[in-house]
């Protein structure tokens, strides 16, 4: 009887602290979307590109994959161009689903671009599934990114 109690306190432990597992998964992948709008508008691209793995792969239709370091150099040279701003608004976060070391998230990003003078040029909703992975200091970074426009 003790031995079927233990079991019974030990099962419900583990589920437990899966379950808190998965809240602060799922919290750190969550506050770690809403910083990077923050810092695109900045541009500060080590914090933009340090959302990615090191080995992420991002895709969106029409070009070809791209790896997390040519990703990072095309928001350097986007960051560069003086007379055009690139304001990403919060995330629109559909979905969520945590396992383990891994996140996945399907969102909507709304990017818009506008002239120097502050008028916009064009706003681009883009819908996207988004897999975190956890990395070996503890962070949860994107390992693969794949977007895509939606129609206006």
């Amino acid at each position: 009887m003790v031995l079927a109690l233990a079991a019974v306190v030990a099962g419900c432990s583990v589920r437990g602290t899966a379950a808190a597992s998965a809240g602060e998964a799922e919290a750190q992948v969550r506050a770690a979307l809403a910083a990077w709008p923050l810092d695109f508008a900045a541009k500060r691209t080590a914090a933009v590109c340090g959302l990615f793995a090191p080995d992420a792969v991002l895709s969106y239709p029409g070009s070809g994959d791209r790896s997390a370091a040519k990703a990072c150099a095309q928001f350097g040279a986007l960051f560069a161009v003086p007379d055009k701003t690139f304001i990403y608004a919060p995330p629109e976060i559909e979905e969520m689903l945590v396992d383990g070391d891994t996140v996945v998230v399907r969102l909507i990003w709304t990017l818009t671009i506008s002239e120097a003078s502050g008028r916009t040029i064009v706003v681009v909703r883009e819908k996207g599934v988004d897999v975190f992975r956890r990395q070996p200091d503890g962070s949860w970074k994107i390992r693969v990114s794949h977007a895509y426009p939606l129609a206006p």
